[in-house]
């Protein structure tokens, strides 16, 4: 899958992968993503 991100949000990844918490851009994304679409379903109250 191909993710188009904002610059700026493209500048926060590449510092996170260079400061070394994340291996890759691509595992930084899934980690965001995952973050906001998966977490967030556990916690929604029905």
């Amino acid at each position: 899958m191909n993710v188009w991100v904002s610059k700026p949000a493209g500048d926060a990844i590449d510092r996170a992968v260079g400061s070394g918490r994340f291996k890759s851009r691509q595992e930084a994304i899934a980690y965001a993503l995952e973050a906001i679409f998966i977490r967030e379903e556990r916690n929604v109250v029905t």
